[in-house]
């Protein structure tokens, strides 16, 4: 396994952790102040940030060996892919009575952020070379 796919992994494992437990906190939380509809926008929002920094990890482990533009088009489409997704649940939860958005952007906000930190903190870790010593 290369350092990218080491780096991509613990990414990936990382990311999916903390959002498991802001999406339990944010759950418990929202339930506390707002009551169901506060859970569930709380659970929904942790899920939009896990669609909003999964996906795109996942695209750079799944490109990482292909050439460059190959690798720039895998990780625009999974953008515009999850985007699209989050864009569609977004008017579709515009709908919902019971959604409690105030929970919902604690927690989606709280999510991607903490995805954001992960992700600085994973690259500035890593040991991958800038060159190769072979050429």
């Amino acid at each position: 396994m290369t350092a990218e796919e080491q780096l991509y992994r613990r990414a990936i494992r990382l990311t999916s952790i903390v959002l498991a437990a802001i999406a339990v906190v944010g759950g418990a939380v929202a339930w506390a102040l707002a009551g169901p509809a506060g859970a569930v926008g709380a659970l929904v929002g942790a899920l939009v940030a896990a669609l909003g920094a999964v996906p795109t990890q996942v695209a750079m482990l799944v490109g990482h060996r292909r050439p460059p533009q190959v690798m720039a088009g895998i990780v625009a489409f999974s953008w515009l892919g999850k985007m699209l997704v989050i864009v569609v649940a977004l008017l579709v939860l515009q709908g919902v009575e019971s959604f409690h958005r105030e929970a919902f952007a604690a927690t989606a906000v709280t999510g991607i952020v903490a995805s954001l930190v992960v992700d600085v903190a994973t690259l500035r870790k890593a040991r991958i070379p800038y060159a190769d010593p072979g050429t």
